[in-house]
């Protein structure tokens, strides 16, 4: 069990007075990062724009300055460069993220540091002068962990919960595979999506997982909240291992419903989490028990929009940690989508 701590979450900020790049100009560098660093939030983070790194560049000076910026995670990434010409008298801010090498932030299977160095240099004649190179130690996370919140600099938390989407892999092989094999419970072997009937694809589903994956609930630990992290399993390492808790078969479930084009939610409970549906065509919720997955489907069902009607309150009132719904549709609109590994 990890607890987040002041010191991993806490902004850094580094104010540098440098030399001058040429007569008396004196640039002022400020850089900012994050730390802990959620390593499966990596392609969401890519597509939402969101920077590793960001630089506030000042020019003091009445003539212009010409800036280079590389930045990267030792070992892990390429590089990031921007170059930048600063007006006179201006500030100016440079976001960075940094591309990594997915195979390597692969193998990185537990909380560890990783180093962020970063060089900034200014333009002299025709070459360039370092003005500052550092390297700081980053925590971060592997793949396979969920952030449930993020402590910025200001103190405030930043609610991550619709980050657990990035677990949600409707287009990995495993899961194309799953739906292949649910076709053989479903009526007329066919799986439609939202032009068909939804439950009885549902069921076919569960009736897969159950009798050719021989999947069974193992109750591992669901550790929910903003102080907290969360080890996530893949569809696919669900599917390998026949094994899920609730998490991992909310997961493993909206992966399946997503790929038929299914709206689907993710039920997140103080110490729980289930699987939920739109039908498309009452326009009415479901909601599914993952863990009773040895049981008949009619009473995982019937649990589940138990559930989901006595934690409703909860999930529709102002305080996301009393309960959420993940929205898979609308988080897939905001940029949180899974990485290309899985």
């Amino acid at each position: 069990m990890w607890r987040f701590g002041r010191r991993e979450l806490l902004m850094v900020l580094i104010l540098l007075s440098l030399p001058c790049c040429s007569g008396n100009v004196k640039p002022i560098v400020r850089v900012t990062y994050y730390s802990p660093y959620p390593l499966a939030f990596y392609n969401a983070f890519w597509e939402q724009r969101i920077p590793d790194v960001t630089f506030k560049l000042t020019n003091p000076s009445d003539m212009p300055i010409t800036v280079r910026i590389t930045s990267e995670y030792v070992g892990i990434s390429y590089k990031a460069v921007t170059t930048v010409t600063i007006p006179p008298r201006k500030t100016v801010e440079i976001n960075q993220t940094i591309p990594l090498i997915l195979d390597k932030i692969e193998e990185i299977k537990s909380e560890t540091k990783i180093p962020l160095h970063y060089v900034v240099e200014c333009r002299r004649g025709n070459g360039w002068y370092v003005i500052c190179e550092q390297t700081e130690m980053v925590d971060v996370y592997p793949i396979n962990v969920m952030v449930w919140a993020l402590k910025l600099k200001d103190g405030r938390m930043k609610n991550m919960q619709d980050y657990i989407a990035v677990f949600v892999t409707p287009n990995s092989e495993a899961v194309q595979e799953l739906l292949a094999k649910a076709k053989k419970f479903a009526p007329n072997h066919e799986l439609k999506g939202v032009e068909g009937k939804v439950l009885p694809q549902v069921e076919a589903i569960f009736d897969a997982l159950k009798f050719e994956y021989n999947v069974s609930y193992v109750n591992t630990p669901f550790l929910y909240g903003r102080d907290y992290v969360q080890r996530v399993r893949f569809p696919s390492e669900s599917l390998k291992l026949k094994a899920i808790n609730c998490v991992d078969g909310a997961v493993l479930f909206a992966s399946a419903l997503e790929a038929l084009g299914i709206r689907t939610f993710i039920v997140l409970l103080p110490d729980h989490a289930l699987v939920a549906w739109e039908d498309p065509h009452n326009k009415l919720m479901y909601a599914l028990e993952t863990t009773l997955i040895n049981s008949s489907f009619n009473v995982a069902l019937n649990e589940g929009l138990r559930e989901l009607n006595e934690n409703w309150k909860n999930l529709t009132d102002r305080n996301p940690w009393n309960g959420y719904l993940v929205d898979i549709e609308a988080c897939r609109k905001a940029g949180i989508v899974p990485l290309p590994l899985y």
